[in-house]
Order: C-alpha cells, then sequence, then structure tokens
C-alpha cells in the first residue's frame, strides 16, 4: 500500500514507511553524511533520512533493512513530481525535493546534504540521531 521509488543513480531510494505512520524514509548517497554518535552500541546508519513533515532526521540507528526490504520502485526521472498522501515529491539535477503539504514543510536531498524549508530548523539531536531538523 505504500509509494516507493529512486532518482538517478540511486542518489535517493525514498518510500513511505508503514512502520512509522507513513512518514517519508529516504537512504541518500550524501558526501558529508553526519558522523555516528559517540559510543553508540548498536547499528548505525548514517545516510538514512526520516521526513516526518514537523521533522528531519538524518542518520539513526538501523540494523536491518526494515522498510526497505520491501523493495526500492520505479526512478523518479528529473523533471518528474510523485505526489503520494500529503507529500509531492520531484526529481532535480540539484537533488529530490520533497513536501509535506499537511505541514507546509519541504526538505531537499542531495549529495551536499539535507536542507529543511518552512519551519524547519537545525535542533539538537536526541543521542542517537545524527542530525535533527525540527519546528
Amino acid at each position: 500500500d505504500g509509494v516507493a521509488f529512486t532518482t538517478e543513480d540511486t542518489e535517493a531510494n525514498c518510500l513511505t514507511n508503514t512502520y512509522a505512520d507513513g512518514a517519508l524514509a529516504c537512504l541518500v548517497k550524501l558526501a558529508n553524511p553526519p558522523p555516528r554518535p559517540p559510543d553508540f552500541p548498536s547499528a548505525w546508519k548514517n545516510n538514512w533520512v526520516d521526513f516526518a513533515g514537523t521533522t528531519v532526521d538524518v542518520g539513526s540507528p538501523h540494523g536491518d533493512p526494515g522498510p526497505f526490504i520491501q523493495g526500492s520502485g520505479r526512478e523518479l526521472p528529473a523533471g518528474e513530481s510523485l505526489a503520494f498522501g500529503d507529500y509531492r515529491c520531484r526529481a532535480d539535477q540539484a537533488g529530490l525535493f520533497c513536501v509535506d503539504y499537511a505541514h507546509q514543510t519541504a526538505v531537499k536531498l542531495a549529495s551536499g546534504g539535507v536542507e529543511g524549508f518552512g519551519c524547519l530548523r537545525k535542533t539538537a539531536p536526541p543521542p542517537e540521531i545524527g542530525l535533527r531538523l525540527s519546528c
């Protein structure tokens, strides 16, 4: 029942996370991902991005593929967009842009980093998260 897609050269592999109320989860090829938190005892993915509208988390604990075991979907070509639920994502040469209309927020996912729009601002992350943007 979810949505899954990739972008060119699989710079991003995204899907609606059925384990997180359908929030958008992406694996992104980041040139400079956040570092693993010090003394973190479990498996950690520095390129895992969760976009739940009012928060964006980059880097988090995951010991298995989680929702990504369901597949990667088709490629979303540059210049094309895909709407599902409260989200609309558009692939572009500059990165992947996803809007959450319910919260009036957006995120840019690119190899150069993750950028938030609307009320999303960098905040202190919890100990298991590398980078957090929050409203």
